[in-house]
């Protein structure tokens, strides 16, 4: 008896930790518009950040899944991201700063961390440091996929 409730508590915990790193993984969101397309840049801790492209809001059957792109981040962009998404935590209560918006063309930009997320960063930081270093480092990893 003692035997099978060893295993079944080995068991559970086992089951309640993260399957592979990842969990804490930060994700970019581009939302993208019904003109253009929106992407999801998950930026791994290892400096690895996979993008995936979106489809355009509104646009019809999906067509073939475009494959994801690769890329390796430099050591230091990837710590100061995290570090600067750990000092504007809670991301919920960042402030969420309005901007007029097409709705053709209007999109969101945000960061998700775990169960958090940060408002709408495309609208600028709103006298907010924590909201400015974020956009800065979100605006850098978007860069790399771009070049």
């Amino acid at each position: 008896m003692l035997v099978c409730v060893a295993l079944v508590v080995v068991g559970m915990s086992l089951l309640s930790e993260p399957s592979s790193d990842k969990a804490e993984n930060a994700i970019i969101i581009d939302s993208g518009s019904t003109n253009r397309a929106g992407v999801r840049i998950e930026v791994g801790r290892s400096g690895v950040a996979e993008m995936t492209p979106g489809r355009r809001r509104n646009a019809g059957p999906a067509s073939e899944q475009t494959k994801p792109l690769q890329r390796t981040l430099s050591s230091a962009v990837v710590q100061r991201f995290y570090a600067d998404l750990e000092s504007a935590k809670p991301l919920g209560s960042l402030p969420e700063v309005h901007c007029m918006k097409s709705a053709s063309f209007g999109s969101a930009l945000t960061v998700v961390l775990g169960n958090e997320q940060t408002p709408d960063l495309s609208c600028g930081d709103g006298g907010n440091a924590a909201m400015r270093n974020l956009i800065r480092d979100v605006n850098e990893i978007v860069a790399l996929f771009h070049n």
